[in-house]
């Protein structure tokens, strides 16, 4: 809608009359339109959302055998193991995946195994393709991923 402010700091505002605009003060104006404006919502998508859906990602990604968790995922991964949670429900394993949410970006690293023969630099190329533009698709978070091959398996 097109508003233009008069000499006095009024809006002139279109209307369904026949002189077609109405002048009224800023405050008039979002009075009669409050109803119209939708509330500010704010949407915050945690770290581990974001680790999950790169993690799903990635290991779909052809060329990829599985992620490697660091130290600290390893740890925490066998006490989730002895603490299993009580609802039954399975979750999508971040081992091998960080996410850092902030400033309204995504920063990701992921961590993976290959098999021997895979070019590095196309699977480091198709995962950070993949990953970015599905963690974009899933949160509207635009994403930064960061690759590294960890490993070779030479036996697959």
């Amino acid at each position: 809608m097109s508003m233009t402010r008069t000499r006095a700091g009024h809006l002139l505002v279109p209307t369904h009359r026949a002189e077609g605009w109405t002048a009224m003060t800023p405050e008039e104006h979002a009075a009669t339109h409050r109803d119209r404006v939708p509330a500010q919502s704010r949407l915050h998508v945690s770290d581990t959302v974001v680790a999950r859906v790169a993690a799903y990602h990635a290991c779909r990604v052809p060329g990829v055998l599985r992620l490697r968790p660091n130290l600290a995922q390893s740890m925490t991964g066998i006490a989730s193991r002895l603490f299993a949670p009580r609802d039954g429900e399975h979750r999508i394993s971040t081992d091998g995946v960080t996410a850092v949410v902030e400033g309204g970006r995504a920063e990701i690293s992921v961590s993976v195994i290959t098999r021997w023969g895979c070019n590095c630099r196309d699977l480091a190329e198709q995962i950070q393709h993949q990953v970015a533009g599905q963690v974009q698709s899933y949160t509207g978070l635009p994403a930064t991923v960061s690759v590294t091959i960890i490993d070779v398996d030479y036996r697959s």
